[in-house]
């Protein structure tokens, strides 16, 4: 299976049509979509995964400064629980905390729900950047639209003669002008070998997370359907100097395919 990286959403897909791409879903909304992969042990529920969402809502809204919460998009998730809503960390643990199962398959449990906790953040991150993405578009559409109610011409814009509404930057909070803000991918990567099955490709055309793998020195080599792959532990791809302690599907061995 081909499965984009390290986007979640169709919509943010650039490198063009490819044949039998999937897009992870990690079982946020109730009904699935078009060329989705959504795994069936999932283990939060649809009710479960709303909530934590919410909980991290009102989490967030305790920071004055985005950058400061930008921090929680760089650590483990152990240190972003340390940090957060205890509530967040509860409805994780009490998922299992029944007494069934041997003490390996209850952590094996919980691993799995924080890796797919990092999925449904990344999802929910990329669903209100494409709404934002929509307002601004919809926004410049109108200045434009005053730039002809007021003469506007494309003389005027050449000759830098007067302001062209239409490029200048809205006051929405969202992104402006082709700007994006980045995904923590590294979570990411370390999350989705907890669902994907073995034969999984992860596909990536995005060339600042290319760079950063050519950077750590990943060997990439052509495979038989003219793809370049390699295949590591996770935590490799993700960039860290050793294995992690407490994430195990990070230690777990992923295939990524590039296209540039």
């Amino acid at each position: 299976m081909l499965l984009s990286f390290p986007n979640l959403h169709p919509e943010l897909w650039t490198n063009g049509p490819l044949k039998g791409l999937k897009f992870l879903d990690p079982g946020l909304n109730e009904a699935s979509f078009d060329q989705a992969f959504r795994p069936e042990d999932l283990p939060l529920d649809h009710n479960t995964a709303t909530a934590l969402i919410n909980d991290c809502i009102n989490f967030g809204e305790q920071f004055k400064d985005p950058s400061e919460m930008a921090y929680f998009g760089a650590v483990t998730t152990d240190d972003f629980y340390e940090g957060s809503s205890m509530s967040i960390q509860a409805q994780l643990t009490r998922q299992f905390d029944d007494g069934q199962g041997s003490k390996q398959e209850r952590e094996e449990k919980e691993a799995r729900s924080k890796a797919q906790f990092i999925l449904l953040l990344a999802w929910f991150f990329e669903e209100r950047m494409i709404e934002l993405s929509g307002l601004e578009k919809g926004i410049k559409a109108r200045w434009k639209s005053m730039d002809t109610t007021l003469g506007v011409d494309d003389e005027d814009r050449i000759n830098e003669r007067v302001v062209d509404l239409g490029n200048a930057q809205s006051h929405t909070g969202g992104v402006s002008d082709g700007q994006t803000i980045p995904l923590p991918w590294q979570r990411v990567v370390e999350a989705l070998p907890a669902f994907i099955p073995e034969d999984t490709t992860l596909v990536c055309s995005n060339s600042e997370i290319i760079d950063a793998w050519e950077e750590l020195d990943i060997e990439f080599s052509e495979n038989e359907d003219g793809m370049l792959t390699a295949t590591l532990p996770a935590w490799k791809f993700a960039g860290r100097r050793r294995a992690p302690e407490g994430t195990p599907t990070a230690l777990k061995s992923v295939t990524v395919g590039i296209l540039k």
